[in-house]
């Protein structure tokens, strides 16, 4: 068991944003509501505040986690334990940077209406520095050793652009959790019918086989001969992100928002200046004119991709490996059921290459603000973290409270089967591994929430095609790199709107290019115009940046 769990990957987001589902009324997991109340919690030996202490943040929430102090077992016991009583306004990421921006003008001239945590979202962290409303953590982390010792050797993936530690970050020390996913009885229908001779594409010219066969045969049997998609593209959150996975198959191994890379001789620059980005673009091109790659691919959000996939309509993607599970069994419960969404290696390019973005292992999350600062609240809020960081809180955030939701088993904390039957779902509406905060995840809890308390033999055809897209030995082994920063320099802050995202930026151009609107030739014609205009100081900053973070 032991070498299993030391093979399984974290998943740092398996489900899309919804609503919480936790109240203090409510019975989950087997757990009667306020069941911690009944837990004797010690005040910690390593770290309490004595005459107490409300830290307030403001920060995004996700998925099922508790939105109340009291919705779940997490903060009611840090505060037993520590002394520091956490008052959070959850928001959504939808109009993130906008909330982030009144909060800091309704604070202009009096730092002090500042919550003492804000977390940058799509603000910025660079953002949050220019306005002065964040501390830098530099000549502190002599208060947070455990965090320093988590980040390792990863030091620019922590740091910011210009050197500075501005962040308490999340750590995930496991690779994967997304996958190249098809549909694996679609396969076997083609090659029964001749159309293909393989049973899982691999190479480039396999999955070009798969994907014209999909685009030419009723493999959905509706009679509709053309409303299956045989490559869906979700476009990220602002578009930037939408075709990563062919970047990879090009050898560009992109930032998380796919617009930087490092090249072979480590120069740190954006994607368009990667010596094989024409010959990604003239591809795509050409996959897009004969119907291959998803018409919506510069629009289509991730909860409509999952429409596709629910729907019957969806031949391949990559998503979070969970989904190959998720909709698999969805569409067994419409009566499809040959239906299988495999978790295969990503798609190899034809020049050989095959990757896959590695999770980030460090994400930076809780920024210090000028108001925790002025109200004398720093020290404490960092020895907060450094003892959450602690073996301590380590097993609080992912296993609760001994007796309640986990026994000590051999050494080794094991989850309630009650707390497992429904896998993350109760998992996560209890509170444990409160993700929206930050902390520290560990391996084998992850491991006992994915199979739900039961053994690898026990699952179904679904669950291991999610446990081959996220096992490190899995479909996926031997893929995986580790993302360029993408780094929020001066130039990258001042033009990203404009020449990135914006409607006449780089990432329009790219899909009016994929869209057979612009041609190749124009589009690095357009490109070069752009960079006139501000991208090369974008460039420039970025490359002078990242050998400062390296090199230091």
């Amino acid at each position: 068991m032991k070498k299993i769990l030391a093979l399984v990957l974290a998943l740092a987001m398996l489900m899309t944003a919804s609503t919480a589902l936790a109240t203090s009324t409510e019975a989950v997991g087997g757990m009667e509501p306020n069941w911690w109340k009944a837990a004797d919690i010690k005040p910690s030996e390593t770290f309490h505040v004595d005459d107490g202490m409300t830290m307030t943040m403001l920060g995004i929430h996700i998925n099922q986690y508790p939105k109340t102090f009291d919705g779940g077992y997490y903060f009611p016991a840090v505060e037993a334990m520590t002394g520091v009583h956490v008052d959070a306004d959850w928001r959504t990421s939808d109009g993130y940077a906008e909330i982030v921006s009144t909060v800091l003008a309704n604070a202009a001239g009096d730092v002090s209406k500042l919550p003492d945590i804000i977390q940058p979202g799509s603000y910025g962290i660079s953002a949050l520095v220019n306005e002065d409303a964040i501390i830098p953590l530099d000549d502190y982390l002599d208060l947070i050793p455990n965090v320093v010792a988590a980040v390792g050797d990863r030091m620019s993936y922590w740091a910011s652009a210009d050197g500075h530690i501005y962040a308490i970050p999340t750590i995930v020390n496991v690779p994967g959790s997304q996958s190249m996913t098809f549909r694996k009885d679609w396969a076997l229908k083609l090659k029964d019918m001749g159309v293909i001779d393989f049973d899982t594409p691999s190479t480039w010219e396999e999955w070009n086989a798969f994907w014209y066969g999909v685009r030419d045969n009723d493999m959905n049997g509706n009679g509709d001969p053309s409303d299956e998609i045989p490559l869906v593209l979700e476009m990220g959150e602002s578009g930037e992100r939408c075709l990563h996975i062919l970047l990879n198959a090009f050898g560009i191994k992109a930032s998380d928002d796919a617009q930087f890379c490092v090249l072979d001789d480590g120069t740190y620059t954006m994607v368009y200046e990667h010596p094989r980005y024409k010959d990604f673009l003239t591809a795509v091109q050409k996959l897009y004119a004969d119907g291959i790659i998803d018409p919506e691919f510069a629009t289509r959000k991730q909860a409509d991709m999952y429409n596709t996939m629910a729907a019957n309509k969806c031949a391949s993607c990559f998503t979070w490996a969970q989904m190959s599970q998720t909709h698999t069994e969805a569409l067994w419960e419409q009566g499809v059921e040959d239906a299988l969404f495999q978790c295969v290696a990503p798609v190899q390019g034809p020049f050989g290459d095959r990757y896959l973005q590695e999770r980030r292992a460090v994400t930076n999350i809780n920024c210090i603000t000028r108001g925790a600062e002025a109200r004398g609240n720093v020290e404490n809020i960092l020895k907060l973290w450094n003892w959450q960081f602690s073996e301590e809180g380590i097993n609080l955030y992912n296993y609760g409270l001994e007796g309640f939701t986990y026994d000590m088993v051999d050494g080794e904390p094991v989850l309630k089967t009650s707390i497992l039957q429904n896998g993350f779902v109760d998992y996560r509406t209890i509170g444990m591994e409160m993700e929206p905060f930050g902390g520290m995840w560990q391996t084998s809890a992850f491991m006992q929430c994915l199979f739900a308390g039961k053994s690898l033999d026990e699952l179904n055809a679904a669950y291991k095609s999610f446990w081959d897209g996220l096992n490190n030995e899995g479909v996926n082994k031997g893929c995986y790199y580790a993302m360029p920063p993408t780094l929020e320099t001066e130039a990258y802050t001042e033009y990203r709107t404009e020449l990135i995202i914006g409607s006449t930026g780089v990432c329009a151009l790219r899909d009016q290019t994929i869209a057979g609107q612009v041609s190749v030739d124009d589009f690095f014609t357009r490109y070069e115009q752009l960079k006139s205009r501000g991208l090369d100081e974008v460039i420039e900053q970025g490359a002078e940046a990242y050998a400062q973070i390296v090199g230091g």
